[in-house]
């Protein structure tokens, strides 16, 4: 496994609050291009397999139970994965810190804590390759022919869309997000399966292709996407193969939001907002409530499947949570960002999407009335500079009621997702999500969920999905 070792950079010194950002154009040039040195992408598509082969990422976790073991005891291809992806024995230049965020050092920390815990990391199911109709369906709109890992294609494909636009990305950087976005779904939908080895590696080189035009064509920003999106990438495998989010009380809390906030993606769809100085103060608080956007729609399901990775099922007082996110969805003010703004939206419609087990459920004709321009209803103490914001009611957001066709507004939706990707697959936008209405849509779905709507409600068309 030696040639895995070019896919990331090496682990910074020290804890993950000691990590200073340096955002340097060539320093960025030399992390992201030790990624895309390799144009086959052996590296990358040989990772991918061993993070979801059942086998190997059980070996690498069943290590990690031993008393006497420790992370540099290079003993399974899994633990060798490991360490190249967090680089333990270099000191050049990383993503992690180049990204301000120290993910590399938050994902070291927690591997050498749960060598000292008596707590064990579940082990991966053997399971048969995942087939959603559905999926099959929405790709053959979206790429033109069924495709094998159709699931991860949709889920990549939905999310993005709902999360992107012209505005703020480029179809270029659009259609690596997609790319990559299937790769993180392949390791997130796809472990215990048996790797489908040459579709996996078509997969990756087209996501390293991709990148290195839009290192090529955008320069600094396309360093940044790219860099955002090994981040996530890199949680999902380093996961698959130590299962520590399945232990989330090897994080502190604060620790949690933000390894949370790299797995599910949120810094992918904001650079732009995370390199203003403007957000600096509020970083920690709106990534919270990306996270929640995604975790409080999904917790029922995870409860249900005992999916411990879940921000919700962390963080006490249920109804502090919820009132963050509606009074975060009914401004349209954009106080975390403009990108901020459309990912908190994106990510509770896209989540509603995946829990809703697709289109297979007509809604029954009920309308959810939604407010905007909320104002705090109980004491945020997650998010007291938000509250401080939202408390005072400066903005200039209008202050409206109207009522939300839920259901028929998710099936056009959907719909539309899949128009949406093929225009980038031809280097354009042919549409794209308006974020006000998609906001609109949001603040419905979340009082929809929050109220235990029949509509999301029980197991669906999502139960073969873990």
């Amino acid at each position: 496994m030696s040639d895995v070792a070019g896919l990331t950079g090496a682990l910074s010194p020290g804890t993950p609050g000691q990590v200073i950002p340096n955002l340097e154009p060539a320093l960025w040039r030399n992390s992201v291009d030790s990624l895309l040195s390799d144009p086959h992408a052996v590296a990358l598509s040989g990772m991918l397999c061993h993070a979801i082969e059942a086998e190997t990422a059980n070996d690498s976790r069943s290590v990690l139970r031993s008393p006497s073991s420790h992370l540099d005891a290079v003993r399974s291809p899994g633990l060798r994965a490991v360490r190249a992806l967090l680089r333990r024995d270099q000191r050049q230049l990383n993503w992690q810190t180049l990204l301000g965020r120290d993910t590399g050092g938050l994902l070291t920390v927690a591997c050498d804590r749960l060598t000292r815990s008596s707590q064990s990391p579940p082990l991966i199911d053997v399971r048969g390759d995942l087939s959603v109709e559905r999926a099959q369906q929405w790709c053959r709109r979206a790429v033109g022919h069924m495709a094998p890992y159709s699931f991860a294609m949709e889920m990549s494909g939905l999310f993005t869309a709902l999360c992107t636009a012209p505005e703020s990305s480029t179809p270029l950087e659009a259609r690596t997000t997609f790319l990559w976005g299937i790769l993180a779904g392949i390791s997130e939908y796809y472990a215990g399966t048996v790797p489908q080895v040459q579709e996996i590696g078509r997969l990756a080189r087209d996501a390293i292709t991709a990148s290195r035009q839009c290192v090529r064509l955008h320069g600094r920003e396309g360093e940044l996407v790219v860099a955002a999106q090994v981040e996530c990438g890199a949680v999902q495998l380093v996961d698959n193969l130590t299962g520590i989010l399945q232990l989330p009380d090897l994080f502190t809390p604060e620790e949690y939001i933000r390894i949370r906030g790299a797995d599910i993606g949120v810094h992918i769809y904001t650079v732009q907002d995370d390199r203003s100085e403007r957000f600096r103060e509020i970083v920690d608080e709106t990534t919270m409530v990306a996270v929640l956007a995604h975790d409080l729609i999904d917790q029922g399901r995870d409860t249900e499947n005992g999916n411990r990775n879940n921000l919700s099922l962390r963080l006490a007082d249920s109804n502090q949570l919820w009132d963050i996110l509606e009074v975060c969805l009914s401004h349209t003010c954009a106080v975390g960002g403009e990108q901020w703004q459309r990912v908190v939206a994106g990510f509770v419609v896209g989540t509603c999407l995946y829990a809703r087990g697709g289109r297979e459920r007509v809604g029954d004709g009920t309308e959810t009335v939604v407010r905007k321009k909320l104002r705090p209803s109980v004491e945020w103490t997650y998010a007291p500079r938000l509250a401080e914001y939202f408390s005072r009611g400066g903005c200039s957001c209008t202050d409206q009621a109207g009522p939300v066709g839920v259901g028929p507004a998710l099936d056009r939706l959907y719909a539309d997702s899949s128009t949406i990707v093929r225009g980038w697959l031809r280097d354009r936008w042919d549409a794209y999500f308006d974020v006000a209405d998609l906001q609109r849509l949001a603040l419905a779905c979340a009082a929809a969920v929050r109220n235990r709507s029949t509509l999301f409600s029980g197991r669906n068309g999502a139960e073969v999905i873990p």
